[in-house]
């Protein structure tokens, strides 16, 4: 199910962040930047049910 759905067009000027803590790192927070909205939300929902990490955060961005 997404929350954020697409109308096709993908806006240049954004950018998707997904970052995460990865659980037996200590507390490092990794980081992936999508340009793509649908392919950045779907990493954002497996980070959510991925046992191997843990408060992951979706944000949009301006385009780097």
């Amino acid at each position: 199910m997404r929350n954020e759905p697409t109308s096709g067009y993908e806006d240049p000027a954004l950018n998707y962040r997904v970052t995460w803590k990865v659980v037996d790192s200590g507390g490092v927070v990794e980081e992936r930047i999508f340009t793509s909205r649908d392919q950045g939300w779907d990493f954002y929902q497996d980070m959510k049910r991925s046992p191997n990490a843990y408060g992951p955060t979706w944000e949009h961005i301006p385009a780097q």
